[in-house]
């Protein structure tokens, strides 16, 4: 049985098996069907029920990894993914966000193209940084905690970018059951990797191994996806078409490329920020506690994200009044569900913490409190903030970089004051807090603009 008809039957029974337990009363036969006749919310409820089995998966094996690991060897797979991420989130200058946009796969065909060139320039250009600039890259960042493991930076980064263009495809094809069936890939082989090299005494590089194999498992069952249905579309790729739809949608490199880039900075900075004032021990604590506030939303928050981006992008294109209905609604349900989701779990970390992850990891049970914060404010908002598919791409990228700033200022404020590790995290989910709100406004504001031509001068 190929793929998409494993994949199609999955859906199939996963559906007739959902009837059939909430028809039992009024009231789930209700919500039964507002979720399946909504397509938002029965592209969130495929995405998440993949992604529930892959947290899942990654639950039961956080308690083995952390008896296998120590706090600095998590510390160290902490530093080596957020440089990671900030170098690969660029890989294809950001083009994946146009995949939703062109009306016609011919045109969305040319910008995939375009995506897997820039690739392989971006990929060279990475390599070319790290052959001739490792040294001044590890001594301006302090990166001697990863000098040895440096090299599979590379290996991650086209891996990254690769899975990134084919998932961004599948999201333009609504074809949610098979990024589904990749999250559950990620989530077993990745840990299965992480735990095996642990048994073996890998340390570190055991972790970054896992992260690797976590990050790209998919991408064969995507490609073929796409070649079995849409290999029809490559013949239309040509140089001029690249060239056409690369000036048509240049606000994403312009404006949206160098603002991915500082948003992904602002996200990553403090395990690079807490590597440099408390030391790898601390990083470690952050990154399991980072984990756990963000775990149990993480859901319903990443599903959310790519059924709201497919669903908003198809009303954009019809300039669909319901859209700001639709930001606005979708923003109160995810606020409904952070606050208890996350803020009960996190007021239980210190005590659940060492019982679970053991007697060694206690102090990241305390670092849940403060990061909740950051974590509810992203939870809710991130997931339906896209001011680059409402053409607003320059105002995302002035609020990144307001971001990347304050959370700058709020690190040198602590460490010049002299703060413990807990109230340095606290001002720094202030300032994401405070941004978070802001981000609320520009977005209200983008779509009503979008859908008020007399507006569009204000862009």
């Amino acid at each position: 049985m190929t793929d998409g008809n494993l994949l199609q039957g999955m859906r199939a029974r996963f559906f007739l098996y959902l009837t059939a337990i909430v028809n039992r009363n009024e009231y789930t036969s209700r919500l039964s069907r507002f979720i399946i006749n909504n397509p938002l919310y029965r592209g969130v409820l495929i995405l998440g029920s993949g992604t529930a089995v892959a947290q899942l998966i990654g639950i039961v094996a956080m308690p083995i990894i952390t008896r296998l690991y120590t706090p600095a060897d998590m510390g160290i797979l902490a530093v080596y993914s957020s440089i990671l991420a900030i170098f690969g989130i660029g890989a294809i200058f950001s083009y994946q966000f146009a995949y939703a946009l062109p009306e016609r796969n011919e045109d969305a065909i040319n910008l995939f193209g375009l995506s897997l060139i820039l690739l392989c320039i971006t990929t060279a250009a990475f390599s070319l940084i790290l052959l001739f600039g490792k040294d001044l890259l590890i001594n301006v960042f302090d990166l001697d905690v990863i000098e040895q493991y440096i090299w599979f930076l590379l290996i991650g980064f086209f891996g990254m970018g690769l899975y990134t263009m084919l998932n961004y495809w599948a999201i333009r094809q609504k074809d949610y059951g098979r990024i589904t069936y990749t999250k559950i890939n990620q989530g077993t082989w990745g840990s299965a990797c992480k735990i095996l090299l642990g048994i073996f005494s890998f340390g570190p590089l055991g972790l970054i191994l896992g992260h690797i194999v976590s990050q790209i498992a998919g991408i064969g069952t995507f490609a073929r996806a796409m070649w079995r249905r849409d290999r029809d579309y490559f013949k239309a790729i040509s140089l001029n078409r690249m060239k056409g739809v690369a000036k048509t949608y240049k606000k994403f490199p312009v404006f949206d490329f160098p603002s991915t880039i500082v948003n992904r900075m602002s996200l990553e900075l403090p395990p690079l920020m807490l590597l440099v004032l408390y030391g790898s021990d601390v990083v470690g604590f952050y990154a399991l506690a980072n984990i756990l506030v963000v775990l149990p939303g993480s859901l319903i928050s990443g599903s959310m994200g790519q059924a709201y981006l497919g669903e908003a992008s198809e009303m954009i294109r019809k300039r669909s009044q319901g859209l700001q209905s639709l930001y606005v609604r979708t923003l109160k349900h995810l606020f409904v569900i952070a606050v208890p989701l996350i803020g009960i779990s996190a007021l239980c970390a210190p005590f659940v913490v060492p019982f679970i992850f053991g007697g060694a990891w206690v102090e990241a049970g305390w670092y849940c409190w403060p990061l909740a914060l950051a974590a509810i404010a992203g939870f809710a908002v991130s997931p339906t903030s896209f001011l680059s598919i409402y053409g607003y791409n320059h105002w995302q990228l002035v609020w990144d970089t307001g971001r990347v700033v304050l959370a700058l200022l709020g690190f040198y404020i602590s460490h010049t004051l002299g703060f413990s590790v807990l109230v340095t995290l606290l001002v720094y989910s202030i300032v994401v807090v405070s941004m978070n709100y802001i981000l609320i406004v520009l977005n209200i504001k983008a779509i009503s603009n979008i859908l008020d031509p007399s507006s569009q001068g204000e862009s």
